[in-house]
């Protein structure tokens, strides 16, 4: 722990969106910092990625580096913000060459190791067994890629041969996962950084060139669920330069929460089509929201699957261009496929941010009660890195915007999620979990036909209802 009058109080870092934030610390350890934000407007995200986070000493910068956001609680105007250190210190690069400098820090080093390294003994036990186990298939499976006697084609094993080898693996690697997942639930939230810290220095050298593993754990757009990592979910799991991690991918791909993502997809698209039934059934096209789109899958797939789509317009909003310039070249080629003389389906696109359109929203003028011009609003994962102030906001803006009578769906991962503790400690993945009755609270209070339920795994749960404005 470090005092003060060691560290200036001030953090100054920039957010997933390019902005420069300023924050004041209120707890510091070298795996994890708690601090103060000022943020009325969702300015930082659960899971998000932090960039140039400083912490000072003087004028030098002891830690310059990322740190992933690990919850929140708002108090006001402000918020107090966790999050994990992940990269490494720089004290050594400051210390002036005097006799005595290095041993005072290597003192200081060994004493804040003696109060952090306090790892639960049965939580060791299974983080070697499974680094064990891994480094051992890992060296099982080079014969594969070695051998010219297994069935290959475009240069990886046959699906059936590939699968035949890998379910025993995939297995075991998810019974250990299971393991972990439970061990972490029982460390102290105190104990939480040393724990973690252990676990990824046991085992991201056998998992992180899993490319699923890898974009999960690294965040490379800057937070977590962005849309390559949406495709992986959905794609062939056989992903990887080598047999042994196309079989770590794969088995991550057989996680409840992967299998609740793809469910989470079938249950998007036929929302969609009963919005297409009732549009058919009005006479008229209906305008649909989506906020937060992502690659937008379920809308690729209703294009292609649905008789006639074009019952149906699209609003498609997201912060990030990369991610929109992906979906707006996908569903562009959905809908050439699937043409065939079909009426085109309109879609517009929309790169704004959460932050942006909540602050915006402050001094907009609504309009009026029941004419606003959608049918339909959807948010399908964000709310999983949202507080329930912001969440409450947004829906508020979607109800403005919706006529009487639209229909309103919202999905987050349920709290009962079997996962939460291993993801958090192994790829510090962090969401903001509810239950039904956590989502019947954020509805609005005038809603009409509320429904609530939990796709076949347990680990997503949607809340449905009617504008009554």
């Amino acid at each position: 722990m470090y005092s003060e009058s060691q560290i200036d109080p001030v953090v100054n870092f920039r957010n997933s969106q390019g902005e420069s934030v300023r924050a004041t610390i209120i707890n510091l350890q070298r795996k994890a910092l708690v601090m103060e934000v000022y943020n009325p407007y969702s300015i930082v995200q659960v899971s998000e990625v932090l960039d140039e986070l400083t912490v000072r000493r003087g004028i030098k910068s002891i830690y310059l580096g990322k740190a992933v956001v690990i919850s929140m609680v708002n108090t006001g105007l402000t918020a107090l913000v966790s999050v994990a250190l992940i990269d490494e210190w720089r004290e050594l690069s400051n210390v002036a060459l005097v006799p005595g400098a290095l041993r005072h820090e290597a003192g200081n080093f060994v004493r804040e190791w003696d109060q952090r390294f306090c790892i639960r003994r049965d939580y060791q036990v299974v983080v070697n067994e499974m680094r064990a186990f891994l480094a051992e298939v890992s060296r099982w499976v080079e014969q594969v890629d070695m051998s010219d006697a297994l069935p290959k084609q475009d240069g990886r094993l046959r699906e059936d041969v590939f699968f035949e080898l890998a379910e025993p693996l995939m297995e075991k690697t998810r019974h250990y996962f299971d393991e972990l997942n439970g061990q972490a639930a029982l460390v102290d939230e105190e104990l939480a950084p040393a724990h973690r810290a252990f676990v990824q220095a046991a085992l991201h050298p056998l998992i992180l060139r899993a490319p699923f593993v890898f974009r999960t754990y690294t965040k490379p757009l800057g937070y977590a669920g962005d849309y390559q990592m949406v495709r992986q979910i959905l794609d062939d799991p056989r992903q990887g330069p080598s047999t042994y991690f196309q079989i770590v991918n794969a088995a991550f791909l057989q996680t409840a929460v992967a299998h609740a993502h793809r469910n989470r997809i079938d249950i998007l698209v036929d929302f969609l089509a009963g919005q297409a039934d009732a549009a058919r059934l009005a006479g008229r096209p209906f305008r649909v929201l989506n906020v937060g789109c992502g690659p937008a899958v379920e809308i690729q797939r209703f294009l292609q699957e649905y008789p006639e789509p074009h019952w149906l317009a699209f609003e498609l909003v997201d912060f990030s261009e990369e991610t929109l310039a992906y979906t707006r070249a996908t569903l562009a080629q959905a809908q050439a496929q699937a043409a065939r003389g079909r009426q085109e389906v309109a879609i517009d696109y929309v790169h704004d941010s959460v932050h942006q359109l909540l602050k915006r929203r402050v001094s907009a003028t609504p309009a009026p009660q029941g004419f606003g011009e959608f049918d339909a609003v959807y948010c399908a994962g964000l709310f999983d890195y949202l507080s329930d102030k912001v969440c409450i906001r947004l829906i508020n803006h979607f109800v403005a915007r919706m006529r009487r009578g639209g229909r309103l769906l919202l999905t987050n991962v349920h709290s009962d999620n079997p996962e939460k503790a291993g993801m958090e400690h192994l790829l510090e993945w962090y969401l903001i979990y509810r239950d039904q009755a956590q989502m019947a609270a954020l509805l609005p209070p005038l809603s009409t036909a509320q429904r609530l339920y939990v796709d076949a795994t347990g680990v997503n749960v949607f809340a449905e209802a009617s504008s009554a404005c």
